[in-house]
């Protein structure tokens, strides 16, 4: 008999988790579950690759309505002022919530088990006593840029799940030692692609004379607080001063911390040599075009940008960070790994990449042989079987939530809207 599987993320829109989800829920056996995504907020236009959920998959809006979500949208991309961000927590986040637990709720009510794919939903899910299964996509000593309160109320929300999936073995083993009591709810699924379908999409034809230029490539969040393309951004000014290398520099992705990094290419003088070609819905032609593959971060999880790089067969440099490089590039056989936050290391590795055949190579070789172990087949029967034999626990008791009795009197006619 089939499951009645529902899957819930906070939003969509084109990271690497996003990108995961989508694989995963094209790949899983329709004999073995009826599947629901539930999406906690409609982000409109920025979702881009909301078209590639498979048409069999139910899609349901946890808050969709335009002026609920209109400065998460703006959040999610640039700086938004102070006085804003207060009326969207202190105002606008409790509606939200509300209705999030009474549709989410409902769903639950036809669910067998469910599968939190971004652990955003814990304080949802208490008084759930389905089957719970969480998957962690960041390093547990770098979230919350490592804040011991906020790594100890953590602790405290992991532990309403049945089983909580890390994405790299060093990520399973930071959860283990910080988090003993949970130590048997972990479990390592490495993150995993359809390499022939990325393959595919690579050879899609690109209108536009820059994909035809020698290029590096970065494809990341413009978001600061994580990644770290003013690295990037400075090791490339180093290559063009002491190399004159004849790449320009291209980097496809969006985010907050955009305009302080265009301002940076403008105080280096390198306007015409960084090209931000903001978000892609394919971006796998321009990575399959380019000379050479960079990820510069300060932590990860398990990048998945890094495998689709292995998988068109591409060099890679990428920072050494927490978590996920290591792993995926075999400490060093299949891609270059260098130190956070040292431009002179990052452009004296690419430089020599570039400059030398041999090494370019022997990289490919330890590609071939590492990209392997990211094979969709294998991944999927891993997770669909944490999804058959999970059992639930007993639901935690929820906290006592003070009464928003005048409030939810006042927007009575708006939440009735959803």
């Amino acid at each position: 008999m089939k499951k009645n599987l529902l899957i819930i993320v906070s939003r969509i829109l084109q990271g690497g988790i996003d990108n995961i989800l989508i694989e995963y829920l094209k790949q899983f056996d329709r004999e073995k579950f009826n599947i629901r995504l539930a999406i906690g907020t409609c982000m409109e236009e920025q979702e881009i690759c909301i078209n590639e959920v498979p048409d069999d998959v139910e899609v349901h809006y946890l808050v969709e309505k335009h002026f609920l979500v209109k400065y998460r949208k703006m959040r999610s991309i640039q700086r938004v002022s102070l006085h804003k961000r207060a009326y969207d927590e202190a105002l606008l986040n409790p509606i939200r919530r509300l209705i999030q637990k009474r549709t989410l709720n409902k769903l639950i009510q036809q669910s067998d088990v469910v599968v939190d794919f971004d652990s955003s939903f814990y304080s949802l899910l208490t008084d759930c006593s389905l089957p719970k299964i969480a998957f962690f996509h960041f390093s547990f000593q770098q979230y919350h840029r490592g804040n011991p309160k906020k790594l100890e109320r953590l602790g405290r929300k992991l532990a309403i799940y049945d089983k909580i999936v890390t994405i790299c073995d060093e990520m399973r083993q930071q959860g283990m030692e910080m988090y003993p009591h949970l130590k048997d709810k972990f479990v390592t699924i490495y993150n995993a692609l359809d390499f022939e379908a990325i393959k595919k999409k690579s050879l899609e034809k690109v209108d536009s004379p820059l994909i035809k230029l020698p290029y590096i490539l970065a494809v990341q969040r413009l978001e600061e607080a994580q990644k770290d393309t003013t690295t990037l951004i400075k090791a490339f000014g180093l290559l063009k001063k002491k190399y004159n290398i004849p790449e320009k520099l291209f980097i496809i992705g969006e985010g907050k911390s955009r305009a302080s990094l265009e301002q940076l290419t403008a105080d280096l003088g390198l306007q015409d040599e960084v090209v931000f070609l903001g978000l892609k819905t394919n971006p796998h032609p321009w990575i399959k075009a380019s000379r050479l593959f960079v990820l510069s971060s300060k932590y990860e999880g398990l990048p998945t940008v890094l495998i689709e790089a292995l998988s068109l067969n591409k060099t890679i440099v990428s920072t050494n960070c927490p978590t996920g490089p290591q792993e995926i590039l075999d400490n060093g056989s299949a891609g270059t790994l260098v130190p956070m936050s040292d431009e002179v290391k990052m452009a004296e590795t690419i430089y020599e990449i570039l400059l030398d055949p041999n090494y370019k190579e022997k990289l490919i070789e330890g590609i071939k042989r590492q990209v392997k172990k990211f094979d969709i087949n294998n991944t999927i029967r891993q997770i669909e079987e944490i999804l058959l034999n999970t059992r639930g626990g007993l639901p935690l008791q929820p906290r006592e939530i003070k009464p928003f009795i005048k409030f939810i009197n006042h927007y009575r006619k708006i939440t009735a809207l959803q």
